[in-house]
This record gives C-alpha cells, structure tokens and sequence, in this order.
C-alpha cells in the first residue's frame, strides 16, 4: 500500500466523520425544536387551564365573565378595571403564540386553535368590546397583529 493511497483512505475516513457529525447535529437541532415546541404547547394549555380554573373557582371572576357576556351589562370602577386588565392579559397571550409561530415554536394547527380562540372569546364576552378598543389605544401596532385582526375589524363596525 502505497502512502497516497493511506491518504487518500483516511481523508475518505475523515469525510466519513465529518458528514456522521453533521447528521449528528441536524438531528439534536430537530429534537431541541420538538422540545421548543412541546414546551410552549404545554404553557399555553397552562395559560387556557389556569383561566377555566378562575371561572369555576372563583365567584367574583366568575359573576365578571356573566357581565362580559352581555354587551348591555354595566360594572363598577373595579370591574371595569378587570376587565381591562383582562383584555389586556388575553391580547398579550394572542400576540406571543403568534410570535411562537412566527418563529417555529407553534405549529400552524395550534395557531389556527389561537385563531379561534380570538374568535371564541370575542362573540362570548361582547362586553370586552370597549376593553379591546382601550388595549388598541394604548399599543396601537397591536392592530397590526394578525392574530387580533377580528378584534380590530369588530371595532371598525
């Protein structure tokens, strides 16, 4: 054997390597985005649980999303604040699942769920309506947002 070919046996061993490594690392990179993923699933049905928790648990917030879901209903200092914060608290939600989406962290069937839920929130508490608009005031790019574009066009109307 001659010393060129012992080369060229080993460069063929070291290009081997090289691509098993690369393979290696495209595939702890795919199962870390799974991770992401799974992750940010996981604190999003946390978020959605933790607020269906404060319905059952609580009489107060729950006497407060009776009044959401009549648009007539009138609320005290207190409650308007409420609900303002909890609109604030649901637009804030809406915007990080679409940036997770944006940037790979929320696949495209749970951000049509966001999407809907946007959608679900808005026809069943018509009283948030004024709340929407005070959250829009204050961040106006938020009306940018794709995930709020029914909240936006609701208020135009």
């Amino acid at each position: 054997m001659s010393v060129s070919s012992i080369r060229e046996y080993f460069e063929l061993i070291g290009l081997v390597a090289v691509v098993l490594s690369l393979l290696l690392v495209a595939y702890e990179v795919r199962q870390s985005n799974r991770i992401a993923q799974a992750t940010t699933t996981y604190e999003v049905a946390r978020d959605v649980n933790q607020f269906n928790e404060l319905g059952y648990s609580d009489a107060e917030f729950a006497n407060l999303l009776l009044q959401l879901s009549d648009v007539d209903s009138e609320f005290s200092e207190v409650q308007a604040l409420q609900a303002r914060l909890l609109a604030h608290r649901f637009v804030n939600i809406w915007t990080v699942q679409e940036k997770a989406h944006q940037n790979g962290l929320i696949t495209d069937e749970q951000f049509e769920l966001t999407k809907t839920d946007v959608l679900t929130i808005k026809n069943a508490f018509p009283g948030l309506a004024p709340h929407w608009g005070a959250v829009f005031e204050a961040q106006p790019k938020l009306k940018d947002r794709e995930v709020l574009q029914p909240l936006v066009l609701s208020l135009s109307e």
